[in-house]
């Protein structure tokens, strides 16, 4: 009678538990598969980068073009002085005056000659 334990340990002492499981090519044919897939990898790459360099040269020659000289806009200082009006938000909580603060208030004329003494 044949004991499985002994059979099993025969099979591995001989190798024969290998056979069904691996592939018989020589390594020269495994090596010259995987040389072929990385040509084609590097291949692959530089194409990509090829057809990259070649966007980014034409977006940038694009991006590049002198446009042609605009004809030069001239702005009147009467419309330009009409056309900017600011008030400021707050000013609807004021009361209306008719008058420019600025010019209304006096001006103090104070000596400037160094000798008199400090400015008061």
């Amino acid at each position: 009678m044949n004991d499985p334990d002994t059979d099993l340990v025969n099979e591995f002492k001989h190798g024969r538990h290998l056979t069904d499981e691996l592939d018989h090519r020589p390594f020269a044919t495994v090596w010259r598969a995987a040389q072929q897939t990385v040509v084609a990898s590097r291949r692959r790459y530089r194409m990509f980068m090829a057809a990259a360099v070649l966007v980014a040269a034409a977006v940038i020659s694009v991006s590049m073009q002198v446009p042609s000289p605009a004809v030069p806009v001239y702005i009147e200082v009467a419309e330009l002085l009409d056309s900017t009006n600011w008030v400021a938000p707050s000013d609807v909580l004021l009361p209306d005056r008719q008058f420019d603060i600025y010019q209304e208030i006096p001006v103090l004329h104070q000596p400037t000659e160094p000798a008199r003494g400090a400015l008061l």
